[in-house]
């Protein structure tokens, strides 16, 4: 292989694939090759997930076609209750990184052999191997899925995000709602006040209010540890700026709320943030953050603020579009064992029987307010 000439030829690539622990020493020059990476394929992303929850491992696929990496997957691993082979974790995007270097044919050949490797990780008895693309992926990479023998189960993943080529002031005056810019101008006038930092001690301070939050949306929160270790990534683009920050919203000396923002290429992901309640009427927290969101993301030059999901609830897809947010359609797959078939029918089937039970309803923390946390789930 070794020249361009090689890459754009017909012949089929002699891939070798192989399974490791340790993360590949070329990872890094795959992750920039492929421009439909994002955050939550950086080794930091990967490393600091594993490390901070002890339930899961994580395994790195490699396709090396003459010994360059032509092709990388990094999986986890979480054994209990069942096997379950993640591309990331808490359902953010992962899937396979392409090397540039190759053709579209060639890369589509590293992509279908790393899956039918994926896929012989599961197993024959109760296992599950899961994927979840982001939209760039999802346009490459869905025909290619379609087109192979595995049988994948799929389900939409729709997110939000707000454009921000045109600039902080096309944001404010042509995107944003009045009522949002409103709400924004009564919380500082009030005292409150927005502050962009990677001062863990504020994560800190934020944390039992997440923490409150995911109790009532029935969810195991991300371990401080893990959020800690990601607000203090050292790494750095070409402006100087961290890859991580934290939009701290506060009264005063008090946290009320916040998002721990990741930014990889010209892409902010607001992953992890929630609200206080008790403010959402009288200081506006959530509106204050995604508003701090979008300013430090202009600064930074980003072309995209990503919101996430809303887990199909309409009052949170509904504060986003405030702020100009448009749809953006992910992907995520599933391909089970035989035996986790059955024993996902036997569970729908006992589901079914137990009365008075409504899986349509969905509300928000602050269901009854006009505020809430823009990004409760998160599906890059």
């Amino acid at each position: 292989m070794g020249t361009a000439d090689g890459n754009n030829s017909d012949s089929a690539l002699n891939l070798v694939i192989d399974q490791s622990g340790p993360a590949p020493e070329d990872w890094d020059e795959l992750l920039a090759s492929d421009p439909c990476s994002d955050y939550f394929h950086t080794r930091h992303w990967l490393e600091s997930a594993a490390k901070y929850h002890p339930d899961r491992q994580l395994f790195w696929l490699t396709a090396r076609a003459e010994g360059r990496l032509a092709g990388g997957l990094a999986c986890i691993l979480r054994t209990k209750p069942v096997a379950r082979w993640e591309s990331s974790i808490e359902g953010t995007s992962g899937g396979p990184l392409l090397s540039a270097d190759f053709n579209s044919a060639h890369r589509r050949e590293v992509f279908n052999q790393l899956m039918e490797e994926y896929v012989t990780l599961r197993g024959r008895d109760l296992g599950t191997v899961c994927l979840s693309l982001n939209h760039a992926q999802q346009l490459q990479c869905s025909d290619w899925l379609v087109g192979t023998s595995i049988q994948w189960q799929y389900e939409e993943t729709p997110a939000a995000v707000i454009p921000l080529e045109q600039g902080l002031d096309f944001v404010e005056m042509q995107l944003m709602k009045k009522n949002k810019r409103n709400e924004r101008n009564r919380a500082l006038r009030r005292n409150a006040h927005v502050k962009i930092t990677n001062d863990p001690d504020l994560l800190s301070a934020y944390y039992p209010i997440y923490e409150n939050a995911s109790r009532v949306w029935g969810i195991e929160p991300s371990p401080l540890a893990f959020l800690q270790a990601l607000l203090a990534d050292p790494a750095t683009d070409s402006h100087g700026n961290r890859r991580t920050f934290f939009t701290c919203v506060m009264v005063e000396d008090k946290v009320i709320g916040g998002h721990l923002n990741l930014h990889w290429q010209d892409r902010v992901i607001a992953w992890n943030g929630v609200t206080d309640p008790e403010y959402a009427r009288t200081h506006f927290p959530a509106t204050l953050a995604v508003w701090g969101d979008i300013e430090e993301s202009c600064r930074r030059q980003a072309r995209v603020l990503d919101l996430g999901g809303s887990g199909g609830v309409v009052s949170l897809q509904g504060f986003k579009k405030h702020f100009g947010a448009q749809g953006e359609m992910r992907g995520h797959y599933s391909h089970d064992s035989m035996g986790m078939k059955i024993l996902r029918k036997g569970r729908n089937l006992l589901q079914g029987l137990r009365p008075g039970q409504n899986h349509d309803s969905a509300e928000r923390w602050h269901d009854g307010s006009d505020s809430n946390n823009p990004n409760e789930k998160n599906k890059p």
